[in-house]
């Protein structure tokens, strides 16, 4: 049976909004992925603003939230004016701007407006380069997962992801071990191929397999 047509990576698709169903799930899957790194984002943001140590968990929470619903609300993500992923550190501070202004009003003589936050950010946090090294993984291995066969998944995933040794999947598989060898062979050029693709070079530092 042929494989569906993906040839484009979830990176690729959050822009392509021509085909608006297809954008509307990778949209949905990327911030199940990333609800990891926007948290460690907003929390180092707020503590850069704060100078508090431990953010309030709820107010992460609300800021979150509301990253992922200006999402939807605008138009679309333009690379052309940037990398997503600072898109995403300009808006989750916007939104954190926002909840301390209700809170209290700012003193420009600690707070400089909107647009001077936004090209004064503090640099990742180690938590946050983190996360979203785990997030890219992530994407990745969901890249794959679309992109070759299941069986050649169910190998890669047994034994690059679960650990379980090669000689123990062929035996597990009913396969001999030049299978298993080979198979990993071909989807590792594969998963190389995808994190060399423009969407991740220029998202992302490269990541090295």
């Amino acid at each position: 049976m042929p494989l569906p047509d993906t040839s484009l990576s979830l990176l690729s698709r959050l822009r392509d909004e021509d085909d608006h169903t297809g954008w509307q799930v990778s949209w949905k899957r990327f911030l199940e992925l990333y609800n990891g790194p926007l948290t460690a984002m907003a929390a180092g943001i707020y503590r850069h603003h704060t100078g508090h140590a431990v953010p309030p968990q709820q107010a992460i929470e609300d800021v979150v939230a509301s990253v992922v619903v200006d999402f939807f609300k605008r138009d679309r993500f333009d690379p052309e004016r940037g990398r997503l992923r600072t898109y995403l550190r300009v808006l989750t501070n916007a939104r954190i701007v926002d909840m301390l202004r209700k809170e209290k009003p700012l003193d420009h003589d600690s707070m400089a407006d909107r647009e001077e936050l936004a090209e004064s950010l503090p640099a990742e946090s180690p938590e946050e380069e983190r996360s979203f090294q785990q997030a890219l993984l992530a994407t990745l291995i969901e890249d794959l997962r679309e992109q070759i066969p299941l069986r050649q998944f169910e190998i890669f995933e047994m034994v690059k992801l679960k650990g379980i040794s090669p000689d123990a999947a062929a035996a597990e598989l009913g396969v001999n071990r030049g299978v298993i060898d080979n198979t990993i062979y071909k989807v590792m050029i594969r998963l190389r191929e995808i994190a060399a693709s423009p969407e991740y070079e220029e998202e992302y530092e490269k990541p090295s397999f």
